[in-house]
């Protein structure tokens, strides 16, 4: 029986069937990193919307190689019907891809703006606190009649209640408050110090984030609208959308040469 000898056209369909199902494997990886670490949901949350950008940015390699592998493998065998018509889907969802990316600019951003607001919010709650405490404490000095008297407003404090040691009840009333008005206004003060907005390393970090998240979500929109077209359309969106400028431009839109 004569041995079965591989003809370049099957080397051919070989080789495309392994760009087409690496490129399938590939966007079935991305999907499965941007939607099994999106879980659980929490749209609201600044702090998952700043992961989410960042898995996305940092995992849509993964899915523009495949939508890459899907057109090499079509352009190596362009006979090939059910590949030309996966392409054309895919093309098509890339448009909302294209467009899904350029919206991962304004919620980095959103994103970032609510984690500041939310380090300013937590700061604001702990200086006002403070300040209700400082107050009270204040006012329960400069009321008292007497260090016993003083004991017993302190006593009633909400929170953490102060304790007079023993040596302070035999003080003079005048003297034991200046004391502790004193001793209140230095420990408001280190109180107040250590209350501080976001640190200036964290304000970096998040503005580097920005800035990455905004380079790549517009280079990968660039590169799938590339890549995009919508049905019945013989240009690319990023075409289309080139040609639009140079017509708004006052500019001759550029024609594709055509083939003999």
């Amino acid at each position: 029986m004569p041995e079965y000898t591989a003809t370049r056209e099957d080397h051919i369909a070989s080789i495309s069937r392994l760009f087409a199902w690496s490129s399938a494997g590939l966007l079935m990886i991305f999907l499965a990193f941007v939607l099994v670490d999106s879980l659980p949901l929490q749209l609201l949350n600044p702090a998952w919307q700043l992961r989410f950008t960042n898995r996305m940015t940092n995992t849509s390699i993964l899915a523009l190689l495949g939508f890459l592998l899907l057109h090499l493998a079509v352009f190596i065998e362009p006979a090939n019907a059910l590949l030309r018509a996966r392409l054309a889907t895919v093309r098509q969802w890339a448009i909302v891809a294209s467009f899904a990316f350029l919206l991962l600019v304004p919620l980095q951003g959103a994103a970032t703006w609510g984690i500041l607001s939310q380090a300013r919010g937590s700061q604001t709650v702990q200086r006002n606190a403070l300040d209700e405490r400082v107050t009270r404490m204040r006012q329960a000095i400069e009321a008292a009649t007497s260090p016993s008297d003083l004991q017993a407003r302190f006593s009633r404090l909400q929170g953490a209640r102060p304790q007079l040691p023993a040596a302070a009840l035999s003080l003079p009333l005048g003297e034991l408050k200046r004391t502790l008005l004193d001793e209140l206004q230095k420990t408001e003060t280190r109180a107040s110090s250590r209350i501080g907005g976001p640190a200036p390393a964290d304000v970096w970090s998040l503005g580097q984030g920005v800035v990455k998240v905004t380079v790549a979500s517009v280079g990968f929109a660039t590169a799938f609208a590339a890549g995009s077209q919508r049905k019945g359309h013989s240009l690319t969106l990023l075409e289309q959308l080139i040609r639009r400028l140079e017509i708004l431009s006052g500019r001759r839109p550029n024609r594709r040469r055509r083939s003999p």
